[in-house]
């Protein structure tokens, strides 16, 4: 870090606990802190440790700096770190550094009243403060966490406790009792609830001191009905009231709709515990509430009472309960309570394994949920696509009334199962369903693309067992080709090359017998010999050349005889019409044919000085005809030199002819040139190979 970075850190760096703390509620990132102060004696966890100086106090959470287990109250500590967000999004104190000094002895606990508190005076200290426990809940979205309210005249706070310190049934115990509680002044809820405000947090079920006990008996309350309320406001904050009656109808595992003997309905929501079954007489105390259409009970208790016998009520048959005469959407709050009975199609039920169990009734325009939680039994028989009667008691949802909600609005309308019987088949939907139609149609779609993709991984492995058949074809052709070549290089070593060597050494031979007695006839033998290996020589070119060109590959036997001549004529003018189509003739035909051309070609230039050449070719069914005719100076040939002068060129052209069980015709004057005619038999021979 460069100086002026250090510079910045230094101007920003906060050293007292009240500036750390408001940096934190203002969501403060980046902040550096450097503070030095006494520890608390209350730490909300384990990973954070409270400390106050001369300024108040703040939060910290430690970070690998130290264990805060070993942190005692009243060690005098120096922690240093930042203020950054936690990845809930909430600015902390994070401790990177601490170190301690001292220790001396805590100072004692702060009495203050909901006012003080109120005002924030005490924040993140710990204090004590009296007053009488109005309800108990446990956190609905974090159930490890106990609520308790505390009231003290028209004011309150929460408190909170971990689940690991009580049982939810003990510390309901204490609804009703004036308490004196020690804890933390936390400025707000570090969990989810931003705006809830400051709460008081309790280390031990023991930090509850019970002053007065709570009334030995809840139900030592006033009634319901004889309050009357002008307005909402005028509803005591956190009274509890009790009221009587029946049981009719019980939804959502812990609400109950009560029936009191002068007709008047209740919602009333238990703390907690078992459940009454429809048309228990019970009697139900619990925190006085209201959603401005009549009065509820919240957080309640129970117990069963002796009332006189109510009668159900009648049975109405109803077409439309969420829409009016009109067949517009509105809902009456006079239904609520009432009993009905209703016709329509499922649409939907619940899994086995969901808290409330809920099936979605399609009954003409209208959709409405049947609450079967008391009396699950009743979907063992129930499918999707029955058509099925229902008989319960209507319950018209709706909040209830709070300060801050001017106007609580209906949330739903649910029609409540009282018992099994309430509930009658009428029809079951037929097998072929529009649902099972479109799993068939959506297995036959799987199976056609399952064959599809079959089909394409068997065509890639066909074809790719093809390539692989074509390439070992290939290679076999190959092969073949190659000891054909081997063959026929052999063949023409043997014939050609071999036998001149032969007559070479014959020649040598007798040139040493006669060399003594005949040098003349020694002279000549040794002339043959000469002649012998040019001819070898010669011979030898033309096998290595016939391995480096490629006129075979050639598509017609025009460009072929070309290719084979072109680097022996020179100037020599070459005209070729071979009128043989490739395909007709094979390799071996065709090697046979080129080379008799090239010994005839290279003949009339060599032997003959003729400056103009042609080449032609037919065939005619089974025989195949060409000739070579040159403008050269011609010979005799019955005066031609052969084998015995060491001129193996005619004499090779006849054994090749030979091979093929055909004629050669030589047509030369001397001084006009030369012609020679092949007739080759190729009966077959109909595909190149």
């Amino acid at each position: 870090m460069d100086a002026m970075s250090l510079l910045l850190a230094a101007a920003c760096m906060l050293t007292n606990a009240i500036d750390v703390t408001s940096a934190v509620h203002k969501s403060a990132k980046g902040v550096p802190f450097d503070l030095r102060g006494m520890i608390s004696p209350y730490v909300p966890t384990h990973s954070c440790f409270l400390l106050t100086d001369d300024s108040g106090s703040t939060r910290t959470e430690c970070r690998g700096c130290a264990d805060t287990k070993q942190l005692q109250s009243g060690d005098i500590v120096r922690a240093a770190g930042l203020i950054n967000p936690d990845p809930s999004g909430i600015s902390i104190a994070v401790c990177s550094q601490l170190v301690v000094e001292a220790h001396r002895r805590p100072p004692p606990i702060v009495e203050a009243t909901l006012s003080e508190i109120k005002g924030g005076k005490y924040d993140n200290l710990p204090v004590k403060i009296r007053g009488t426990i109005k309800e108990v809940f446990r956190d609905d979205i974090d159930p490890i966490w106990y609520y308790l309210v505390l009231t003290d005249g028209d004011k309150s706070i929460y408190l909170t406790l971990h689940s690991d310190c009580a049982d939810l049934e003990a510390v309901q115990k204490l609804t009703g009792a004036f308490v004196a509680v020690s804890g933390l002044c936390s400025p707000w809820d570090y969990g989810y609830r931003v705006t809830l405000g400051r709460l008081i947090n309790l280390l031990d079920f023991k930090d509850i001191e019970v002053i007065r006990q709570a009334p030995s008996d809840p139900f030592d309350v006033p009634e319901v009905v004889t309050i009357r309320f002008p307005n909402p406001e005028d509803i005591p904050p956190l009274e509890r009231r009790r009221l009587s009656g029946k049981v009719i109808a019980v939804w959502r595992g812990n609400r109950i709709l009560v029936k009191s003997e002068n007709g008047n309905v209740h919602t009333v929501e238990l703390s907690g515990g078992p459940v009454p079954e429809y048309g228990a007489m019970i009697e139900a105390a619990g925190l006085l509430k209201t959603d401005l259409y009549r009065m509820n009970l919240s957080d309640a208790i129970w117990r069963r009472k002796d009332l006189a016998a109510m009668k159900d009520d009648n049975v109405e048959e109803v077409r439309n309960i969420l829409t009016d005469a009109k067949g517009q959407t509105r809902v009456i709050p006079t239904v609520h309570g009432r009993t009905f009975r209703i016709r329509g199609t499922v649409q939907d039920r619940p899994s086995s394994d969901i808290q409330y169990a809920l099936v979605t009734l399609k009954c003409g325009s209208e959709t409405i949920p049947v609450d079967v939680s008391a009396n699950r039994s009743v979907l063992n028989d129930i499918t999707i696509g029955c058509v099925i009667e229902v008989t319960g008691t209507c319950i018209v949802e709706c909040d209830n009334w709070h300060s801050y909600s001017a106007f609580p609005h209906v949330t739903g309308v649910t029609l409540v199962v009282r018992r099994p019987s309430d509930v009658s088949i009428v029809s079951r939907p037929p097998w072929w369903t529009p649902g099972r139609l479109a799993a068939t149609i959506g297995i036959l779609i799987v199976v056609i693309i399952g064959i599809f993709l079959w089909n394409r991984t068997l065509r890639r492995i066909i074809e790719k067992r093809g390539r692989q058949l074509f390439k070992e074809q290939v290679a076999r052709i190959g092969s073949e080709l190659r000891i054909d070549e081997r063959t026929r290089l052999a063949i023409e070593l043997h014939d050609s090359i071999a036998q001149n060597l032969t007559g070479v050494a014959l020649e040598i031979n007798a040139a040493n017998r006669t060399a003594d007695t005949d040098i003349a006839k020694a002279h000549e033998h040794l002339n043959i010999a000469s002649t012998s290996l040019k001819s070898c020589r010669n011979e030898l070119r033309y096998c290595l050349w016939d391995l480096r060109n490629s006129a075979l590959e050639k598509p017609n036997m025009d460009e072929a005889i070309r290719q084979t001549l072109a680097p022996h004529l020179g100037d020599t003018a070459l005209y070729v019409r071979f009128n043989v189509p490739r395909e007709r003739i094979s390799d071996k035909t065709a090697h046979a044919i080129m080379r008799i051309v090239r010994e005839l070609s290279v003949n009339a230039v060599r032997h003959g000085a003729a400056t103009s050449l042609w080449v032609a070719g037919s065939v005619d069914g089974d025989k195949l005809l060409f000739s070579v005719r040159d403008n050269g100076s011609g010979f005799d040939p019955d005066k031609c030199p052969g084998a015995a002068q060491g001129h193996f060129g005619l004499t090779g052209i006849r054994e090749r002819v030979d091979v093929f069980e055909g004629e050669m015709k030589i047509d030369s004057v001397i001084g006009r040139g030369t012609k020679i005619i092949i007739m080759l038999n190729i009966p077959q021979e109909k595909e190149k190979g």
